[in-house]
């Protein structure tokens, strides 16, 4: 029996295709040998695990070292206080005072780091760059805070006398005003300080016709300083009460004990800065401590 031919050919056909599909549909005839053909892109391109987001945990992160603790002895940091304060450290000189107060004004006391660089001008015996460190932090802590005495119930009063050979000019009174005002404001509101002035020969002479002293209510009074004026302008006037001024708080500060006197006048031009830079105000309260408690009067 003979096999059809259509029959013959269309099997080949369907056997070879069959062929094809199976083994050799996706065989490379064409690139030349030892080519790789890449990889499908799954399978090069793992999926990549999700990273938290946020801060590394605590455990991997570094732990601050504690800054070193000072050996200072800061004194009671909650407490109120008092115009002597850190006194009693004095006697370690004035280098550990300067630590002490920059420890405390590092630390944001800014009161208590006021009064240990002022206790650095009024109980130690600084070197003239410890003195110039401490008037320099005097200058840049105090205009930050506020008067050490608000009520002004509790100023102690004291008067700053002027004592003229005649009647005083409208000029004199003006610049004595103007300058009892800046010596209360230069205490911090510790001293009420008022100006009299008054006619009184027996306190002048003919070369020093004007004489300016304090008193208090006690009727204590300091020593006295003859003044002769030059001109009749109410600076010229100022500029010689606030300059004798000071050298009568130096004269009664020297006498005292338990407190160091301010030095000589650094600024002769302008005393404002002698008051501002070496007075303190413990100097100014033991000033008026001890007028108070001086009935007899130095003239």
């Amino acid at each position: 029996m003979r096999i059809p031919v259509p029959v013959v050919i269309g099997s080949v056909v369907v056997s070879a295709a069959v062929c094809w599909w199976l083994r050799t549909r996706n065989m490379d005839f064409l690139s030349p040998a030892g080519t790789v053909k890449p990889l499908p892109e799954f399978m090069t391109d793992p999926v990549k695990p999700k990273v938290a987001s946020g801060p590394a945990p605590e455990a991997e992160m570094p732990t601050p070292e504690p800054p070193p603790k000072s050996d200072l002895d800061l004194g009671d940091i909650e407490s109120a206080p008092g115009l002597a304060e850190y006194s009693e450290y004095a006697s370690k000189g004035a280098g550990h005072m300067v630590s002490l107060a920059t420890e405390l004004e590092t630390q944001g006391h800014w009161d208590r780091s006021l009064l240990a660089w002022e206790r650095v001008l009024d109980s130690c015996r600084p070197s003239p760059q410890e003195r110039k460190t401490a008037e320099d932090a005097i200058m840049r802590i105090r205009p930050t805070l506020t008067y050490w005495n608000i009520d002004p119930a509790g100023d102690i009063p004291i008067l700053l006398q002027m004592a003229t050979r005649k009647t005083a000019s409208q000029n004199q009174k003006a610049a004595i005003q103007e300058a009892a005002d800046f010596l209360r404001k230069d205490s911090d509101h510790t001293l009420l300080i008022e100006a009299r002035v008054s006619s009184a020969s027996r306190k002048t002479t003919a070369e020093l016709p004007v004489t300016i002293y304090f008193s208090s209510s006690s009727k204590g009074e300091s020593k006295s300083q003859g003044l002769a004026p030059a001109n009749d302008a109410v600076e010229h006037h100022q500029l010689l009460i606030l300059s004798n001024a000071y050298q009568l708080l130096r004269q009664e500060l020297a006498g005292l004990n338990g407190i160091v006197a301010p030095e000589n006048s650094s600024h002769p031009g302008d005393p404002k800065l002698d008051f501002q830079r070496q007075i303190t105000r413990l100097h100014w309260f033991r000033f008026a401590e001890s007028l108070n408690q001086d009935s007899g009067g130095q003239n």
